[in-house]
C-alpha cells in the first residue's frame, strides 16, 4: 500500500508536467482582417469603360474610378478590410453587340461575375469582400 501512495503522486506529476500549452495568437478586438480583391474585365471590342470602387491613398474609404480600356482585358488587385463593399461595372464604349464581362475575386476565388452583350447595357458586380 505504501508503494501505491509513493507511485501515485509521481505518476500524477509526470502527467501534469508533460502536457504542453497550446499557443493561440491574440486577436485584436475591433480590427477586421484584410482581404485581397481583384477586378477582372474582359471586353471583346477592346474598348470599354470600367467604373470601379478603388481604395484612396492614405484612406480606408473607397472611391469610384473610371478606367478607359484599350485592350481586351483589364485587371487590378488591392487589399481592403473584410466586410467592405466592392463593385465594378463595365460597359462597351462603342455601341455594339460585343460581350463585356466583369468579375470580382476575393483571396483568389471567383465570388461573382456578370456579362452583357446588348448595346447600351453594362456588366455590373457588387459584393461584400470577406
Amino acid at each position: 500500500m505504501k508503494t501505491l501512495f509513493r507511485i501515485l503522486p509521481l505518476f500524477a506529476a509526470i502527467i501534469f508536467f508533460s502536457c504542453t500549452k497550446e499557443e493561440v495568437a491574440p486577436i485584436t478586438p475591433g480590427v477586421a482582417p484584410s482581404v485581397q480583391v481583384e477586378y477582372r474585365v474582359y471586353a471583346a471590342s477592346s474598348s470599354a469603360n470600367v467604373f470601379a470602387m478603388m481604395p484612396v491613398a492614405g484612406q480606408t474609404a473607397l472611391a469610384e474610378e473610371l478606367v478607359q480600356m484599350d485592350r481586351m482585358t483589364y485587371s487590378v488587385t488591392f487589399e481592403v478590410m473584410s466586410g467592405t463593399e466592392v463593385s465594378v461595372t463595365a460597359k462597351n464604349s462603342t455601341p455594339g453587340p460585343e460581350e463585356v464581362t466583369s468579375e470580382i475575386y476575393v483571396n483568389g476565388q471567383l465570388v461573382k461575375s456578370a456579362s452583357a452583350n446588348a448595346p447600351g447595357q453594362s456588366a455590373s458586380v457588387t459584393v461584400i469582400a470577406r
